[in-house]
């Protein structure tokens, strides 16, 4: 079994048991962070639906939401995603996000083997 990472909590705990369970299954889960203030329905349309559809049958995305802020706002929204092969999951997973025009500093959030943030 992969190691945990230290010192991970709230979201960041939740997605790394969604990894060790991928990893359990040979599959490789990553956290996608948008910097982007989109609710369900704009976050479906303009990200997961592509994204979904450049996957095909490399993976899925299996959730999704947005970080409520202050009020009635949202600080950003993330997709999770699980791929059958990590390094053309990744591939994918960016190429497609750039096509979407993802804000620069989104980040793909890895945690097996360690935590790790990956640029866009």
């Amino acid at each position: 079994m992969p190691k945990k990472p230290k010192q991970l909590h709230g979201r960041q705990q939740v997605m790394q048991d969604f990894a060790e369970a991928a990893a359990e299954r040979r599959q490789h889960f990553f956290y996608v962070l948008i910097r982007e203030p989109l609710g369900p329905h704009e976050r479906g349309e303009k990200y997961e639906d592509p994204l979904a559809a450049a996957l095909g049958e490399l993976g899925e995305i299996t959730g999704g939401g947005s970080q409520l802020g202050e009020g009635n706002t949202i600080e950003y929204c993330g997709l999770d995603v699980v791929v059958n092969d990590r390094d053309r999951g990744l591939a994918v997973i960016r190429r497609c996000l750039r096509e979407c025009h993802a804000p620069d500093n989104t980040v793909i959030e890895e945690y097996i083997p360690e935590f790790n943030e990956i640029p866009l």
